[in-house]
């Protein structure tokens, strides 16, 4: 079994079992909360969620591909990283504190969102990424499976009714703690607040800052239709759609494993081992095939029992917009082993143009369908901004790639 097998293994397993409980946890806080408290907690968390990025700017797939060619400067791009992402998180909690106390949102809302920002300080901390950068997946393994666990745990013992909500951001910080911990002492993780590097963060921000806006589009256009969606729509139709987009986030985490997987190995052999990286790339395709048949093509056709057997008959209308946006993930399948390979090959403001275009397309399409035709509006949005990008991808790696070989 070569490598990149037992990389995507090992993430499949974290993957397999840090879902295992967060689908069980999604299932009983749908349950215990109902679906009007469901959605605020669906609605809140996904403000927030978009706010996690300007924590990260891209320098966990930096630090990714940086720490795969040279592995013995993990710990030192582990303390730049993780100091420079903490001092980030300190100032977006201060700021989102300041402007919510501004703010005309609900009080449920508000507090929630208050304590969803808690979450800043473990994206900061989380060093998972390093761990992947020095294809030792399973760490992945066990922070998934651990704090996944943790927060299924304390979630069941604490929250017993809907009055319970603003108990969960709570418990799901304080059960990310202790790998948080244990993780950046087993990296040798030296916090550098004040003294940071500022040279080589500028220089680490030069190639993230891309990646990082990369994220940013390709998320409008892949979770933001959530928060549009409550603009026109009740909450009751935002946690149908939650549900939908849970399920459908769920089964793409199987492609981004498989996607940090390959990562490294096709970082460390684009430059000097091209048969490598058409190798590593032609495994990440057939791998994404059995992907398809195992996994996509079931939940498609089951979408109906599976809503039903989950979170009960409650959320079937969330049926149709969970297959039509099966079939946009479908695409996925085939853009990802593309994308992963231009950004492996540093080319990433090309995969930049790509997620700005499928962005706009999605927020017109929305932003047209959703006041008539609401979630199933969001779910045609989804299919074709996919479909816009992996066109482009295609004809991108094509043009510099696939050019570049035969020079």
């Amino acid at each position: 079994m070569g490598k990149i097998e037992r990389n995507f293994l090992w993430l499949t397993a974290a993957n397999i079992t840090g879902s295992f409980f967060t689908v069980i946890l999604f299932i009983y806080l749908a349950r215990i909360l109902k679906a009007e408290n469901f959605g605020y907690l669906s609605y809140a968390g996904t403000l927030i969620f978009y706010l996690f990025n300007f924590i990260d700017l891209g320098l966990s797939t930096y630090g990714i591909r940086e720490i795969a060619k040279d592995k013995s400067a993990a710990s030192e791009y582990v303390s730049n990283i993780v100091s420079f992402k903490l001092m980030l998180a300190v100032i977006l909690f201060i700021g989102f504190f300041l402007i919510s106390s501004l703010a005309h949102q609900g009080a449920l809302i508000r507090i929630l969102m208050l304590e969803l920002t808690l979450m800043f300080f473990v994206s900061a901390l989380a060093s998972e990424w390093a761990f992947q950068g020095l294809e030792k997946m399973y760490m992945v393994f066990v922070s998934l499976g651990v704090t996944s666990f943790l927060q299924l745990l304390l979630n069941v013992l604490l929250v017993k009714c809907p009055g319970d909500i603003l108990k969960v951001p709570l418990i799901n910080f304080f059960a990310s703690i202790p790998v948080i911990v244990f993780f950046l002492n087993r990296l040798k993780f030296r916090l550098r607040l004040f003294r940071l590097d500022l040279k080589k963060i500028r220089l680490y921000m030069s190639s993230a800052i891309v990646i990082w806006a990369i994220s940013i589009f390709a998320q409008v256009y892949n979770g933001l239709d959530i928060a549009i969606l409550g603009f026109f729509r009740p909450p009751q139709e935002v946690g149908y759609f939650s549900v939908a987009r849970r399920i459908v986030g769920g089964v793409t985490l199987l492609m981004t494993f498989l996607a940090s997987a390959v990562l490294p190995h096709l970082s460390s052999t684009f430059k000097d081992d091209m048969p490598g990286f058409r190798q590593g790339t032609r495994k990440f395709l057939k791998m994404s095939g059995v992907i398809l048949v195992l996994v996509f093509a079931p939940v498609i056709v089951f979408s109906g029992r599976i809503i039903s057997l989950t979170v009960g008959n409650e959320y079937l209308p969330a049926s149709m917009p969970l297959k039509i946006m099966m079939m946009a993930v479908i695409l996925v399948t085939f853009n990802l082993p593309y994308s992963t390979g231009l950004i492996a090959a540093c080319m990433e403001k090309e995969v930049l143009k790509q997620a700005c275009a499928s962005a706009a397309l999605s927020l017109f399409l929305n932003f047209l369908l959703m006041p008539r035709y609401g979630m199933m509006g969001a779910s045609v949005s989804f299919l074709f901004a996919e479909l816009l990008a992996l066109v482009w991808i295609l004809w991108v790696y094509n043009n510099k790639i696939r050019a570049r070989r035969q020079i």
